[in-house]
């Protein structure tokens, strides 16, 4: 299971390059993607895999299932919670998230439409508005996995801090701790000779 496992991981770390190219055409302005976590909404099977991605100003949520493929921008203003709780014992993404979405909140939630411009087969629609029923159906996880297991690295967990702070949303990290102490366990196994 373990070798099995690490496939698994080394999949989702290669498909961190193609989600931050699906969430490209979602950004405003010069706002760039600088931290992202990969991981899948059950560990017991692949029903869809989720990608989180952080600018400045956003969560961006790229999440690939059997039938179709989505993109998410989430201006952290609309983000209430978001809780991640490290489990020791598990070998395989580690940790589990939680997301909560305000469907009031203020910020605008897009999508990445499907298809091209007419004429511009290169080109990708201009975003949609996630709003009305659409936006109560997104906040309750209806439309892509708000929870999920993932592996996510201290800087990612350092860089949503900051973001959470900075509008006031709630935060929780369990077991963060023990997650740096089982890193730096795994670099020091490594890096001794055999």
């Amino acid at each position: 299971m373990p070798i099995l496992h690490t496939f698994k991981q080394t999949v989702l770390e290669l498909g961190r390059g193609e989600a931050k190219t699906k969430a490209k055409p979602l950004t405003i302005g010069g706002e760039s993607l600088d931290r992202s976590a990969a991981g899948l909404d059950s560990r017991s099977g692949e029903r869809a895999v989720i990608f989180w991605l952080l600018s400045d100003s956003a969560l961006f949520l790229v999440v690939g299932s059997d039938d179709s493929d989505s993109a998410y921008r989430v201006p952290f203003e609309a983000v209430v919670e978001i809780r991640l709780d490290f489990d020791e014992t598990a070998d395989f993404l580690p940790w589990y998230v939680r997301i909560a979405i305000d469907p009031d909140a203020g910020g605008e939630i897009t999508r990445l439409e499907a298809g091209h411009v007419p004429g511009q087969p290169l080109m990708p629609p201009p975003p949609g508005i996630v709003e009305g029923e659409e936006r109560m159906r997104f906040a309750r996880g209806e439309t892509v996995p708000l929870t999920g297991f993932g592996a996510f690295p201290k800087r990612f967990r350092d860089a949503i801090t900051r973001r959470m702070e900075l509008v006031g949303g709630s935060l929780s990290i369990t077991g963060a701790e023990a997650a740096d102490r089982s890193t730096l366990g795994g670099k020091r196994k490594r890096s001794q000779p055999r």
